[in-house]
């Protein structure tokens, strides 16, 4: 059968190359060891994937088994709990099934006891009934009585309503004449403390009048007694009262000077008084009266010196008693 297959035009060919069947059988070797190569190259080619993908799976199942182990261990803890919980709860519920059932048994004997009393009640009322009864006919007696007393009560009510109103005007009036006394009386606080505060002015004023007659003194020792020959006008008024005033305007021209002070014949200020003007102890000058108004006096200024210094605004013009 091998004679009949042909090689290469027949057997008449295949016959020579007999001798070369060594060298065709180690090509043929070399052709499978190379596709041998191939597929075990492209089966290792195939594998890597399979081998990542196993990794990888590998790696996700162990997470998830993980996972669901951290998942029993968590449902157990839960379970754990939610037991005791449960027997908590149970023992708490078996406890208030305790506290309910004595409450019950309680309730119960006070419920015995109530109906003890509504039966006893009962008798009571029976016999209060037998008792309103009786007390039937007196009460109809008494309610004559009642219905005159009570007409003698409203004439009495109505007396005694007007007697109440009497009360209460009166005491209107007592708390009109209390706010009266207490306004009375803050006005006599107010003018005590005046009183208090006009006297230390005074005293202050009489101290001031004072140390200015003593300068006059001392002036009048040195330089001799004060006259008025130097005015061109007639002998003036001696005042007949003490009186201190202040100076609220100077008008000064060529011939003379005219002061106004805030003195008046309000204050007893007279046409022709003779004034003394000093400040601090100082002479100034003699102020003679020639005008007097309700509030206001004006007069002519005489023996001022710039020595001793020019009468001003603000300096204190005073009269003397007997003096001039």
């Amino acid at each position: 059968m091998a004679a009949d297959i042909p090689w290469f035009g027949g057997q008449e060919e295949f016959e020579p190359d007999r001798n070369r069947h060594p060298a065709i059988r180690g090509w043929i070797v070399h052709i499978l060891t190379k596709i041998f190569i191939v597929l075990v190259t492209m089966l290792a080619i195939f594998m890597v994937p399979l081998v990542v993908v196993s990794a990888k799976n590998q790696e996700y199942w162990k997470t998830r088994s993980i996972d669901l182990d951290a998942s029993h261990r968590l449902v157990t803890s839960q379970l754990q709990d939610e037991r005791q919980a449960h027997q908590s709860e149970q023992a708490r519920l078996n406890q208030e099934l305790q506290t309910y059932s004595q409450r019950l048994s309680e309730l119960q004997s006070n419920i015995a006891a109530c109906e003890k009393m509504r039966l006893e009640i009962e008798s009571q009322l029976l016999t209060a009934n037998l008792a309103i009864a009786e007390h039937g006919a007196t009460s109809r007696t008494m309610l004559k009585s009642l219905q005159t007393n009570s007409d003698l009560n409203r004439v009495l009510v109505e007396d005694l309503q007007k007697l109440r109103g009497r009360a209460i005007s009166a005491e209107r009036e007592k708390l009109e004449l209390d706010d009266a006394l207490r306004e009375r009386d803050s006005q006599l606080q107010v003018a005590l403390a005046a009183r208090r505060k006009l006297e230390e002015e005074l005293k202050e004023v009489r101290d001031e009048q004072t140390n200015a007659m003593q300068r006059i003194s001392e002036y009048v020792a040195r330089f001799g007694a004060l006259e008025d020959s130097g005015m061109t006008l007639d002998e003036g008024l001696a005042p007949d009262r003490n009186l201190e005033s202040t100076i609220l305007d100077i008008s000064r021209s060529e011939d003379q000077t005219l002061v106004e002070i805030d003195a008046g014949s309000r204050d007893g200020v007279k046409e022709g008084w003779i004034l003394t003007i000093g400040q601090d102890g100082t002479f100034i000058g003699k102020l003679r009266i020639i005008s007097v108004d309700i509030n206001r006096s004006t007069g002519i200024l005489t023996l001022e010196n710039p020595d001793r210094g020019l009468a001003r605004v603000g300096h204190r013009a005073y009269a003397l008693m007997g003096q001039d």
